[in-house]
Order: structure tokens, then C-alpha cells, then sequence
């Protein structure tokens, strides 16, 4: 007779309670999904690298279980090799009580979660990677709204089955023109200012027909929008912008919602824009001949939103993942983890809340081997809301009807003696936003056991905050696709989601051994005068290696041939040492896992700022990975092949593209000033100039971002960057006045070379450069802004641009 696992008790503080029945991994194992599955062992060198769990493996338990499984592995080879074995646990760190609805008399605690290992079998012993299963059905949501910039992209789509048209543009058919644009006095004809479009596998169905057209026609005053544009990336809050476009004449200044309106059609025009060239630049990248070895650095920059009422001083972090080209300092990708779409209070009704006011979506029925029937609460990875912050989702769809019901009180207060008796629909209002609020309050706390959020008690905004580890995934699944076939190179700091999500994300490029994954630390903290100064000192040492190197043999080495001989013979083990005086790695504990190689090595050069660095190489070759493997945290390997390829890595791997970007954006952009007030009493103080919505801050990023990229030219000079940032200048002379006279003293010039001034999609080979020696002039946003950009390669980019 099977047990029932219902009786086994935990204590929680003082309170003994039960605990749900344990649940098997063929009933939780989340759906896999053809493009990825973030469920399987993150080990490259592992055999279930990308494999899942295969269900159809007998499982041996009981007396003599050892010896049957050996018997039993004659006939099926994958036992033996432990090949789709993993094994499930509970995840201690998401323990939760349920104590309402069917748990109202008799609380029960659950993992929230639950963790695999793997059990394939490695030389003489067993793989032991884990991981936390995730929603490869949530990641692909995150993707899909990345890839559209928050639905700014998705373009036109059929009003009866839902398909798009910039997916499929050859099921689509044009059926006329309509409209006039204004004939402009001695300049052209109008012109048809919408085309009418079919959907052919729905014709004659209600919405298979519609028309399209240009946002900008629109605009009554379309000259604003540069000036928008220049005034945005130079630090111009909502008001600047309001003053700046005040009638010259009165002084009137125009309302908000336009400033708001101009801001996101820029994001969208500007987003359409470098989506279409980067398409042209991939396109002709992968059908050149040459190989394609792209670097990029990529690290995270938190921005605050401040909130929402003088009573309620709280501020909501944003993490926005950034990925820049390190030859050319171009920014591919700024994403913040926040989805603006969503609505808390629809989602929450949609998904929690029947429609005769009971809960509903919460628990999951399971069937154990005896027959037995049992319920058990949904886990993070199944639940509708799992993608998102979901206390704060909840704080937020409970805190919208508290609001509602405060304004609409509120609104009936006219009277000071109080006599006003509200309507009867009003009271029934109230009542119904009274009993939302209480359902949603006992889903949270007492079933779900959601923690307190910094915004339990705040009017929230429209949108959520989604969790970090989707974010970064989906961030880095539409960089890998925007980027050309052949090798990528990634560089940035220890962060723990990377770790989850890396192997799988870029599964197909790592076991063709075209991608490498590299971890750098240095020293943030030091100032000027110390980093200027560390470097110093390593120039000198390095000029005397070279002296002493070139007198024992005559070579004709580069200065890079040089400078890695010298990274190779200086590079030493790091490591983090105790007050007790005991070595640990440098790594943190996610990085200690037995896929990554446990040796990090400190650099001895020091330059462009990164002083003092430290290189891990989680992902690496796979000929040097193995070899790596080997080694213990504090060993360094003794093949020169090896610490030279180790020392050209750590030379490359810097994140200085993503450091100046995010200085740049923090000195210019306003809103995106960092929080004052370190006060653990007060907390993070009021930030001047930032927003209250993070969907205008994500508009006001994606803006900046692309007019860093193609709007602004400046120099550009790092490691590994695609040129020099300067060129030779001819000599000549000068002329300096005497004082208090005409005459004047002609003198040499003292410079010898002149910076190159290019934009960033100049160095990538996004847009064209006439001169590679010289400095050149960034286009105009004018002739830009004002092309339909969004159906760049549909037949409707030739209607548009062909009127």
C-alpha cells in the first residue's frame, strides 16, 4: 500500500504542519519547445547537454534496485549511460504556507519550485549539475514582446484571424487607395495617404480588410520633432519640452499628452529604422565569404522610477540589460524587465478570479499510483502570472481597487456635514471593489504566500515587472538572432541568471564551438590618480620586457605579440583569501558548478581603466575547456599553448562599450539619474526630473540609444577596437599675437594627430564611410524620421516611398 506522504508534518517556527504530496518530475516537467528548452543540464561536456528527461526510463527503488538496473541495462543502453536520467528535489528557498480555501482548517506547506540534477553518468562518477526548472512557454512571451519593443513593432495584423502582416506579407493583398494628403502650392500633386489591404486566407470574413497608414500624417507641426529629438538626448525633462514648444506669440505651452505621443512615435520610428538596417547589415554579413567573429560586452544598469504620491516614497528599480559591439561600441540592445502591456487587474480576473467572484486557476489535480486523487497549488513555472513579480503584480491589482474605491468616496465628499447618501450603484461599487480586494489579499497572503512588496500600498501604473531571469534570457535569444552567422564572443560580469540561461540559449552555437562566455571583475573603486598611476607602472614593466625579450630573440612581433607574451608569462591564479588566511575561489557559488572550469586569472596589464583584472572562462573552446576542467582553482596550467590562448582572451574581454554607454546615458538623460539618500531609516530619496511610468522611460532609452548608435559621431578607442581613433596630422604652423600689438610669431603646430570622429553604426559597417582615415559627418535625422521605415522590404515600402 502506497503511504500517504499527506501525514508527514514540518514544523514552521512553533506550528507543526503538513506537507503536500510529493510530486514526480514527469508531472511538473514544463512543456519543451522546439527552439529552446531551459530544462535540461547547462554542462557542454555533459550527455544530456539539450536532452530532457526521458519518462520512458524504468525507475528502480526498493531492495536489490542496483542490481536490477544493471540487469535491465543490457537491453537499454541509456541506463547504463545515464542518458535523459535526471532526478527532482524541492527548493527550500521558495517554501510557502497556504492557509485559505481548502487549507482554511488545516494549513499545509509546498516548495514553490523545484530543482533537477542531473544523473548522467561521467567517467566514474555522475554529472550532479542542477537547476531550477523555469516556463519555456513564459520565455517565449518575454521574446516575442522584446522582438516587437513592447508591441511598437508589430505592425498592422488582420482583424480576423490575428496574423501580421510584417511576419507574412505575401498573404496579404492591396485592394485601392483612400484619402488625399494636402496639395502643397507650386509643389507635388496629393497623394493617396492610406492603402487598403486584404488578408487572403480570410477574404470576406469580418476584418480580413483594412487600411494603413503613416503615423505622421498626423502631426500638425512635424519640424517639432527634431527639435524634440535633440532636446530629449541632451537631458530635457517633460516641461523643457513643454516650454520649448510654447507658442512664440502667447507663450501658451502645449499639453503633456503631446509631448508623450511625440516621444513614443520617435521610439517607433527610430526602432523601425535600425531594424531595417541591421536587417540589410546580417543579410550581407552572411553572404560574404569572410568569417563573422563578433565580441560583445554585455552588463546591467538599474534605473529607479519614482513614485506615484507624496504619501507613498517608494521607488521601483528597472534592470535593463545592455549588449554593446566592443569593436565598434555599438549598443545593440537596451531591455528593461518591465512589460508595459499588462494590465494586474485584468490579468489577475482573467486568470484567478471566476466570474462569479470565486477563485479559480489555482491548484493543479494529481493522481498518484494507488488512484488516489489529490490537489496541489500551481508552481511558479505553471502559473499564468510566473513570468512576472508576482507580489508585486498582486500588491498591484489590489492596490488599483483600493484607489478606485478612495477616488470614488472621494468624489461624493462635496458636502462637509457628510449628508450626500451615495447612489446605489455607487454602494454596489464599493461593495464589489471591497470584496476584489479581499479575494486578492487572500490569494496573496494566504494561499500563494506571496512576500510584502515595496508596492503593496501604492496606485499602480498599467504594466508589471518581470523577473530578471526571463528578461535576460529573452535579451539574449534576439541578440543571438540579430547578430551574423559565424563566432560570438560575450563578455560581462558574475551574475547569477547568466548562469541559468547562457548554455541554453546559445546550445546550437556552443557544441559547434562558435561561441565563448567570458566573466571579468576589476577594480571599480579606485580613483583616478590610482588607476593613472597603476597604469604607468605597467607600462614601464611592459617596455622593459620588450627590451629584454627583443635582445634574447630577433623577432619581427607586433606590439599585441608582445603584449600577450607578456599577459602569458605574468598571469597567476586568483583567488579570495579569509581572515584566517584559507584560499577560496574568486568565483561566486553559481560559477563553482562542475560545468564551469574553477581556475580565474588575474591579468598583469592594466589598461583602459579595468585595473586589477580577473577573467573567468565558463565557456571556452572546447579543446582548452577540458584542459581547464582539469585544474583546481589555484592551479595554473603549465602548456604555453594554453596560457597564451588564455592570455589573449583576458586581453580582449573588457565591457568599456557598455561603461561608456552607461556614463553617457546617466549624464545626459535626466531621467535617469541614480537615487540619493543612502538613509537605511529614510530609504532612496526623491530623484529630480525622473518619470513616474517606466513605459515612457523605455521609450526615452530605446531613443537615446539608437541616437548614440547614428546621430553622433565621436571617437572611439578600447580593446580590441576596430581602429586606432586617430590619424596623423600634417605638419604646419600656427601664428600667435604679441600683446598690444599687430605683430605676430609664427610657430609649430604642436599637434600630431586629430581625433576620428564616426558614429558607432559607422565602425560596425551599418552605414557607409567614404574616408576610413578622416572624420565623418553623421546623417540628419530629418531625412530619417519621415520614411516607413516599419514595412522596409513588404511591398507596402514601395507604395509609401513610391507616392
Amino acid at each position: 500500500m502506497e503511504p500517504d506522504l499527506s501525514r508527514r508534518k514540518r514544523t514552521k517556527g512553533s506550528v507543526v504542519v503538513k506537507s503536500i504530496p510529493q510530486l514526480s518530475l514527469e508531472v511538473v516537467y514544463p512543456p519543451a519547445d522546439p527552439k529552446i528548452n531551459l530544462n535540461t543540464c547547462g554542462d557542454p561536456d555533459c550527455g544530456n547537454y539539450g536532452v530532457a528527461p526521458d519518462f520512458a526510463l524504468p525507475v528502480f527503488k526498493g531492495r536489490n534496485a542496483a542490481q536490477r538496473k544493471l540487469l535491465a541495462s543490457t537491453n537499454l543502453p541509456a541506463l547504463a549511460t545515464g542518458r535523459g536520467v535526471y532526478t527532482l528535489s524541492g527548493e527550500d528557498k521558495r517554501q510557502r504556507t497556504s492557509a485559505a480555501f481548502e487549507y482554511a482548517d488545516d494549513p499545509h506547506v509546498w516548495d514553490d519550485g523545484r530543482v533537477v540534477v542531473c544523473r548522467h553518468q561521467k567517467a566514474n562518477h555522475e554529472c550532479g549539475v542542477s537547476f531550477s526548472l523555469l516556463s519555456n512557454e513564459h520565455l517565449l512571451d518575454e521574446v516575442e514582446r522584446l522582438e516587437t519593443q513592447n508591441g511598437s513593432l508589430e505592425g498592422p495584423a488582420c482583424g480576423s484571424c490575428g496574423a501580421r502582416y510584417l511576419d507574412h506579407p505575401d498573404e496579404f493583398i492591396f485592394n485601392g487607395a483612400h484619402g488625399k494628403s494636402t496639395k502643397v502650392r507650386g509643389g507635388r500633386p496629393a497623394k493617396p495617404t492610406a492603402f487598403r489591404l486584404i488578408h487572403k486566407p480570410c477574404k470576406g470574413l469580418r476584418g480580413s480588410r483594412f487600411s494603413v497608414s503613416l503615423d505622421h500624417q498626423s502631426q500638425e507641426k512635424q519640424h517639432d520633432n527634431v527639435r524634440i529629438l535633440r532636446a530629449l538626448v541632451n537631458g530635457a525633462s517633460i516641461n523643457d519640452l513643454r516650454r520649448l514648444l510654447a507658442d512664440p506669440d502667447t507663450g501658451k505651452k502645449c499639453g503633456v499628452s503631446r509631448i508623450y505621443n511625440r516621444i513614443f512615435w520617435l521610439e517607433k520610428t527610430l526602432l523601425s529604422f535600425e531594424r531595417a538596417k541591421l536587417r540589410e547589415w546580417k543579410r550581407k554579413s552572411d553572404g560574404s565569404e569572410e568569417f563573422n567573429h563578433t565580441r560583445v560586452a554585455h552588463d546591467d544598469v538599474v534605473i529607479s522610477v519614482n513614485w506615484e504620491s507624496k504619501s507613498d516614497r517608494r521607488l521601483t528599480p528597472v534592470h535593463c540589460s545592455v549588449s554593446a559591439d566592443i569593436r565598434s561600441g555599438y549598443v545593440f540592445r537596451v531591455d528593461a524587465n518591465f512589460d508595459p502591456r499588462v494590465d494586474p487587474v485584468r490579468l489577475c480576473e482573467e486568470h484567478y478570479i471566476h466570474e462569479g467572484g470565486g477563485p479559480k486557476g489555482l491548484r493543479r489535480e494529481y493522481t498518484q499510483k494507488s488512484g488516489k486523487v489529490f490537489t496541489a497549488p500551481l508552481l511558479h513555472f505553471q502559473r499564468p502570472s510566473g513570468r512576472f513579480d508576482e507580489a508585486a503584480l498582486f500588491a498591484s491589482a489590489e492596490g488599483s481597487w483600493r484607489v478606485f474605491s478612495e477616488r470614488l468616496v472621494r468624489a461624493f465628499e462635496s458636502d462637509p456635514a457628510g449628508l450626500i447618501i451615495l447612489p446605489a450603484e455607487v454602494r454596489a461599487q464599493l461593495k464589489h471593489a471591497d470584496c476584489r480586494r479581499r479575494l486578492l489579499d487572500e490569494i496573496r497572503h494566504r494561499y500563494f504566500d506571496f512576500s510584502e512588496a515595496d508596492r503593496d500600498f501604492r496606485g499602480s501604473f498599467k504594466g508589471s515587472l518581470v523577473k530578471p531571469t526571463y528578461t535576460k534570457a529573452a535579451h539574449l535569444a534576439c541578440l543571438r538572432d540579430m547578430l551574423p552567422e559565424g563566432k560570438i564572443t560575450l563578455v560581462g560580469e558574475q551574475e547569477n541568471t547568466m548562469v541559468r540561461v547562457v548554455p541554453h540559449v546559445f546550445r546550437d552555437l556552443i557544441k559547434a564551438d562558435l561561441f565563448e562566455w567570458f566573466v571579468i571583475s576589476f577594480d571599480k573603486s579606485a580613483s583616478t590618480p590610482k588607476t593613472n598611476r597603476r597604469i604607468r607602472d605597467f607600462q614601464k614593466d611592459f617596455e622593459a620586457f620588450k627590451a629584454r625579450a627583443s635582445s634574447i630573440t630577433a623577432s619581427d612581433n607586433s606590439n599585441f605579440d608582445w603584449l600577450t607574451q607578456f599577459c602569458a608569462d605574468g598571469l597567476t591564479p586568483a583567488m579570495n583569501v579569509d581572515h584566517n588566511g584559507q584560499t577560496h575561489p574568486f568565483s561566486f557559488f553559481n560559477f563553482r558548478s562542475a560545468q564551469f572550469p574553477q581556475l580565474w586569472v588575474r591579468s598583469p596589464v592594466q589598461a583602459f581603466g579595468e585595473t586589477q583584472k580577473v577573467v573567468g572562462f565558463p565557456l571556452i573552446r572546447s579543446a582548452y575547456r577540458r584542459q581547464l576542467k582539469g585544474l583546481a582553482f589555484d592551479q595554473l596550467p603549465h602548456d604555453h599553448a594554453l596560457r597564451s590562448a588564455l592570455a589573449r582572451r583576458a586581453l580582449t574581454s573588457t565591457l568599456q562599450p557598455v561603461s561608456a554607454f552607461m556614463n553617457s546615458l546617466r549624464t545626459r538623460l535626466s531621467p535617469t539619474d541614480r537615487a540619493g539618500g543612502r538613509s537605511a531609516r529614510n530609504g532612496p530619496s526623491y530623484i529630480n526630473g525622473a518619470l513616474f511610468n517606466p513605459a515612457v522611460l523605455i521609450a526615452l532609452l530605446n531613443i537615446y540609444r539608437v541616437y548614440y548608435n547614428w546621430f553622433e559621431a565621436r571617437q572611439y578607442t578600447g580593446g580590441n577596437s576596430a581602429e586606432h581613433g586617430a590619424s596623423a596630422v600634417p605638419a604646419g604652423t600656427s601664428a600667435i599675437r604679441v600683446p598690444g600689438s599687430d605683430q605676430i610669431i609664427t610657430v609649430p603646430k604642436r599637434r600630431e594627430q586629430a581625433p576620428i570622429l564616426r558614429t558607432p553604426a559607422m565602425r560596425l559597417g551599418l552605414s557607409r564611410v567614404r574616408d576610413k582615415a578622416s572624420s565623418q559627418q553623421a546623417p540628419d535625422p530629418r531625412r530619417i524620421l519621415y520614411r516607413p521605415w516599419l514595412f522596409h522590404g513588404t511591398p507596402l515600402w514601395k507604395k509609401f516611398e513610391g507616392r
